[in-house]
């Protein structure tokens, strides 16, 4: 588990391709919360009977709530807190370690910075922290790549 940080000048930039691009779309959201005129808060489970086919998946992709976080976040006011939990698809997970049950990426915007924190479970118990590692530096190469330098301390 690593936590990265991105200030200042770049976090215009980031929430812009957060929130308009589409380098995050493929991902999962487990969870969702903004903080701004009121609570604003998601699960992220898709809704079978809203949704006209049936889904191979339980959770609705970033590309799909997108829509949503962007109206609830734009404005002169920027919100206190905006968290998302992104979870890597499952199709996915074998291409970054082979004992990799889930990884996660919580992006959460708060006190004018971005902060970026990793988390992993294995399939099988293991006690070294190899999955943790390989996910970490995935996730700083593809923030690295984006062009975020981003501050990185072990937790």
């Amino acid at each position: 588990m690593i936590k990265l940080c991105i200030k200042g000048s770049q976090i215009k930039t980031f929430m812009n391709e957060f929130l308009k691009g589409t380098a995050f779309d493929f991902y999962g959201v487990k969870h969702m919360e903004v903080f701004s005129a009121a609570k604003f808060e998601t699960d992220g489970k898709i809704n079978p009977d809203f949704l006209p086919e049936k889904q191979e998946r339980d959770y609705c992709l970033w590309s799909e709530l997108k829509p949503y976080a962007f109206a609830l976040v734009k404005g002169k006011i920027k919100p206190k807190v905006f968290r998302t939990v992104l979870a890597l698809p499952e199709d996915k997970l074998a291409l970054i370690h082979e004992n990799a049950a889930s990884l996660h990426l919580t992006i959460s915007f708060e006190n004018d910075s971005v902060t970026f924190l990793t988390g992993s479970s294995q399939k099988k118990f293991t006690l070294d922290k190899e999955v943790d590692r390989v996910w970490d530096g995935y996730i700083k190469k593809f923030l690295l790549k984006l062009g975020y330098d981003c501050e990185a301390s072990e937790l």
